[in-house]
C-alpha cells in the first residue's frame, strides 16, 4: 500500500472521529500548527525522522509540546502515527483532512501557473468562470513561471490542464520523435 492510500485511510478515520465529536476544524488547525512547529524546529524534525530514537521518547517529546494546545484526539492520533512508525504521513494526513473539509464546504483548490502576472480583473474573471464551470467556490493560488514561455497551466486536484507554450512544444517534440 502506498503512502497516499495510507494517509487517506488515517485521514478519513481521524475525520470520522473528529466529526463525531464536532471538532473536525480544530483537529485540522492543530495538525497544521504542529507541522509548522516541526518545520520551524530542525532538531524536532530530525528527532521525528530518526529511526534510532525510541518510540516512547518521541511520544514523550510530542506529548509535552502538544498537551497545552491540542485536544486529546489530536494528541492520541499523533501518538498512533508514532507508535506505528508512520510519523512521515503527518503532512499528507493534514492535507487529506483539509481537502475533505474544503470539499464538504463546496470549495475547490485550483493552482494556476502563468507565464506572466495576471491583473486583478483577469484573476476575478478567471475565478468567476472557473466557479461556474466546476459549480464550486474556487480557492485560487497563482504562481508566475516564466519558463512556461506563454500561456497557463491549471491544476485541479490530480488533473492538469496544460495550455502553455512550453507544453505544446514538448508535445510536438514527442509527436515528431515517434
Amino acid at each position: 500500500m502506498n503512502a497516499n492510500n495510507l494517509a487517506e485511510r488515517y485521514g478519513y478515520a481521524l475525520l470520522a472521529l473528529a466529526e463525531e465529536q464536532g471538532i473536525h476544524h480544530r483537529v485540522v488547525v492543530e495538525l497544521n500548527a504542529l507541522l509548522a512547529l516541526i518545520a520551524r524546529e530542525p532538531q524536532l524534525k530530525a528527532c521525528l525522522n530518526n529511526p534510532t530514537i525510541p518510540v516512547p521518547a518521541k511520544q514523550a517529546i510530542l506529548d509535552e509540546l502538544m498537551a497545552p494546545e491540542c485536544c486529546l484526539l489530536t494528541r492520541n492520533f499523533v501518538g498512533l502515527l508514532i507508535r506505528n512508525r508512520r510519523e512521515t504521513l503527518l503532512a499528507d494526513v493534514a492535507w487529506v483532512l483539509e481537502a475533505r473539509l474544503r470539499e464538504d464546504e463546496g470549495l475547490i483548490a485550483v493552482k494556476l501557473m502563468s507565464a506572466l502576472p495576471m491583473t486583478d480583473s483577469d484573476q476575478a474573471d478567471f475565478v468567476r468562470r472557473l466557479s461556474q464551470w466546476l459549480n464550486k467556490k474556487v480557492e485560487l493560488e497563482i504562481k508566475v513561471m516564466p519558463e512556461l514561455l506563454a500561456g497557463i497551466m491549471i491544476r485541479i486536484g490530480d488533473h492538469l490542464i496544460d495550455g502553455s507554450c512550453r507544453g505544446q512544444l514538448i508535445r510536438m517534440r514527442q509527436v515528431l520523435m515517434s
